[in-house]
């Protein structure tokens, strides 16, 4: 009997929920359910995005708290498991569940052990809608390449993680299929992104910007940590990962025979390059398969043939 560990996309909750997304649960569920009538075990998490800036700006907008605004919110992205029939077997909420802070912060340490991580005065072009720093050649006369909106220059002290080292072992990963990336066009764009050469990325931001919502860097309070190095713990801090001798993590991350990821187009860069350089820092197995979409989880667009 096959296992295998699957999960969609967590979504920032700074808005009510669009059709880009529910596209994205359906496929997940589809497939959770083939895998059960062949007899596989498995386990479909799903949750939401908590410790976004996105957040934080929504809520100031609304004239509420962030903590207010966001279990608002949540909660209508909770809810879509009832009329979409999701077989979800476990949901994660990244602020509240006590399972998230205790798996970042053990992630965190793990490659600060390795010496993937430092500080330094960071510059760069940042889009709040993408929460990313874009390279000046990424911009399109200026603007954010997703949402061609304008990008906000942000200069502060950060923590940047070394995922320059990892150019290598990530192509590696991909080329030899050890981490599917599906269907094809989109492995293309990886390995693509990965051959122009990685460059270190920021995984913090400071406490003042973030308005003090998000997890404390461990050891320095002045930093919170960079929300898509919070979320991506998700599909293990679901599983216990912050707990060392978690019996769950070992059965279904460590010895799974499918680790997979359902994501949107928009989020490949962090599934298929980031997430598996930060596992690969703290010594952990990466995604076995990385499933993309070409919906937005923003505004629907046409649907092409899925490829699994």
């Amino acid at each position: 009997m096959r296992t295998t560990c699957l999960t969609v996309a967590i979504p920032y909750v700074n808005a009510a929920p669009h059709l880009g997304y529910a596209y994205e649960l359906v496929e997940g569920d589809i497939y959770a359910r083939a895998r059960r009538s062949c007899g596989d075990r498995v386990r479909f998490l799903g949750g939401t995005d908590d410790y976004s800036l996105k957040n934080v700006l929504a809520a100031q907008a609304a004239g509420v708290s962030t903590s207010v605004f966001v279990d608002a919110n949540a909660k209508h992205f909770e809810q879509l498991a009832d009329p979409l029939g999701l077989s979800f077997d476990d949901y994660i909420r990244t602020s509240i569940d006590r399972r998230h802070a205790p798996a970042v912060e053990r992630l965190w340490r793990a490659c600060a052990a390795n010496g993937d991580l430092y500080t330094q005065n960071f510059e760069g072009d940042y889009c709040v809608g993408c929460e990313q720093f874009y390279a000046p050649g990424e911009l399109v006369k200026g603007y954010c390449p997703e949402h061609g909106t304008p990008v906000e220059r942000v200069a502060e002290k950060k923590w940047l993680f070394r995922l320059s080292a990892y150019r290598d072992q990530i192509e590696a990963l991909i080329s030899s299929g050890r981490l599917i990336v599906s269907p094809e066009p989109f492995k293309q764009e990886v390995l693509a992104f990965v051959r122009r050469g990685l460059e270190d990325i920021s995984v913090s931001r400071s406490a003042t910007r973030a308005r003090g919502w998000g997890l404390a860097v461990p050891d320095d309070q002045s930093q919170v940590i960079y929300v898509w190095f919070d979320a991506l713990a998700n599909y293990i801090s679901a599983l216990g990962f912050g707990d060392i001798e978690s019996s769950n993590y070992r059965e279904w991350w460590v010895e799974s025979d499918e680790r997979v990821h359902v994501i949107g187009k928009g989020i490949l860069r962090f599934h298929a390059v980031y997430w598996p350089a930060f596992l690969a820092s703290a010594g952990q197995p990466s995604p076995t398969r990385i499933q993309v979409h070409p919906l937005h989880h923003r505004r629907w667009r046409q649907a092409v043939e899925v490829d699994w």
